[in-house]
């Protein structure tokens, strides 16, 4: 398997928002892809996820970023404290309300808050579904924003890539993904929702994503 999403999401967060000599906070950075991409830009960065086991991976990688274990619902820094917070994949894995609000409280005035999202209609997304189904939360970290007292200022969707060199790669490689044991009912339930592409080789499975750059 081979994904491109979190090449493509670093080459959004450039578009849009400057990170030379900011300060940082990454929400929800996993084993640490996208900051990765990022790193060496900020005067500070901070990546925060919950997952310990992933966090430690990150840190054997990037020994020089300030990793922190938490969630973007209860924040531990002061007001005002960056300049940008992203929250990269990771707003609906958590009350989105309640970390936006977080998110605004330790931004500065002229700061940015940038939100990337997976997008419910994508290709990806609705294989993805057979073994977790996140279209709910999706919904639900998109009527956050909505609601929040940030502004929208700007946003785009845009598409990537998952690439599994067949049907078989594409069960196991996804299974594990989500650590997840084998089973027989619900491999036959992916290679379904594959409909037309489940004989292709490769199988290419569009990711479709949203970024969007909120302000106060």
């Amino acid at each position: 398997m081979q994904r491109e999403s979190h090449q493509k999401i670093i080459a959004m967060l450039h578009r849009y928002v400057d990170l030379r000599g900011r300060w940082v906070l990454e929400v929800g950075c996993g084993e640490g892809r996208v900051t990765a991409g990022i790193k060496d830009l900020p005067q500070q960065l901070v990546a925060l996820d919950p997952d310990a086991e992933r966090l430690c991976q990150a840190r054997q990688s990037m020994p020089a970023v300030d990793f922190r274990c938490g969630s973007g619902e209860s924040l531990e820094f002061a007001d005002q404290s960056f300049d940008l917070v992203l929250f990269t994949l990771s707003l609906h894995h958590q009350d989105g309300r309640r970390a936006l609000a977080e998110a605004a409280r330790v931004l500065r005035d002229s700061g940015r808050v940038v939100v990337v999202e997976p997008v419910n209609e994508g290709e990806l997304e609705r294989v993805l579904s057979v073994l977790d189904d996140e279209t709910e939360a999706v919904r639900q970290a998109q009527e956050a924003v909505r609601r929040s007292a940030l502004r929208e200022e700007c946003s785009e969707t845009f598409c990537s890539r998952w690439i599994f060199e067949d049907r078989d790669d594409l069960v196991h490689s996804l299974f594990a993904y989500y650590a997840k044991p084998l089973d027989h009912d619900l491999a036959l339930r992916l290679t379904a929702a594959l409909g037309g592409k489940r004989e292709h080789r490769p199988i290419i499975l569009e990711d479709r994503l949203l970024i969007q750059v909120l302000r106060k």
